[in-house]
């Protein structure tokens, strides 16, 4: 009988140590860590400037925490329109890739070894009719790492 519970006793250490170092645990330790340097997991709202400007609003994302990430929402263009140049407000997409290890210097991670993307790209309506894609990995968190 003492066999069998130092047997049950290893298998459970063994499956808990395995459940804590696996793909799934460390998925969820990606963040976006936006300008002001809150840092959140599958955000549902994604601003590209600290003020105002560009932003997402109601992205759902498939895969996040994954090699590849992708969050669909809608663009929302704030700054004033300039005649003949219509704001870019429509649906979008972002596509992150590559998370890495990041230690912010600054916000609610600060001093905490997490993960960023390292690389993000939107495509979105360039307001005439056609799509753009525009690089906004800047916006993800990899510029406050140390």
């Amino acid at each position: 009988m003492k066999n069998l519970c130092r047997l049950a006793v290893v298998l459970f250490a063994a499956l808990a140590i395995s459940a804590a170092a696996s793909p799934a645990a460390v998925r969820k330790n990606v963040f976006w860590i936006s300008l002001a340097g809150t840092a959140s997991k599958h955000p549902s709202d994604v601003y590209f400037t600290a003020n105002s400007g560009g932003h997402m609003k109601n992205v759902k994302w498939t895969n996040w925490g994954g090699s590849k990430a992708v969050g669909r929402g809608w663009f929302f263009d704030t700054t004033p329109s300039y005649p003949g140049k219509p704001n870019q407000n429509g649906p979008a997409k972002l596509v992150a890739w590559k998370p890495v290890k990041c230690t912010p210097e600054f916000g609610d991670k600060q001093d905490k070894e997490v993960r960023v993307y390292r690389n993000v790209k939107i495509n979105l309506s360039n307001g005439k009719g056609g799509r753009e894609v525009a690089d906004v990995g800047y916006a993800a968190g990899f510029l406050t790492c140390k």
